[in-house]
């Protein structure tokens, strides 16, 4: 199968506060899997969607970054367990300082 994707993930634990853009904000806490120059991935509440645009605060394990962006959920899938984040989801950045999304990629490898 040919990769698609434009940048490599790399597995990481950062802690993300995130929230939906729009009238009806949800807001949730959560840890991420992978991060890119491109995107992240999150366990996500059931109640994100393909499309929708999130806010993300983001922080390294160390504290000594704390990065802001929106993102776009790209898709989602059920982890196929209840649990309170039912869904993982791939987020696109498509805010970011070009700046710190290099600097979350040099914290993990």
């Amino acid at each position: 199968m040919e990769e698609r994707r434009r940048f490599p993930r790399y597995e990481c634990a950062f802690e993300v506060k995130y929230s939906t853009r729009g009238n009806a904000t949800v807001e949730s806490h959560t840890i991420s899997k992978n991060v890119s120059r491109g995107g992240i991935r999150l366990p996500v509440s059931r109640i994100i969607r393909t499309g929708d645009l999130l806010n993300l605060d983001i922080d390294t394990n160390d504290k000594k970054l704390r990065v802001s962006a929106i993102g776009k959920v790209r898709w989602t899938n059920s982890i196929g367990r209840p649990a309170p984040l039912e869904f993982d989801a791939g987020v696109e950045f498509t805010k970011i300082d070009t700046r710190d999304a290099e600097k979350l990629v040099e914290t993990v490898y």
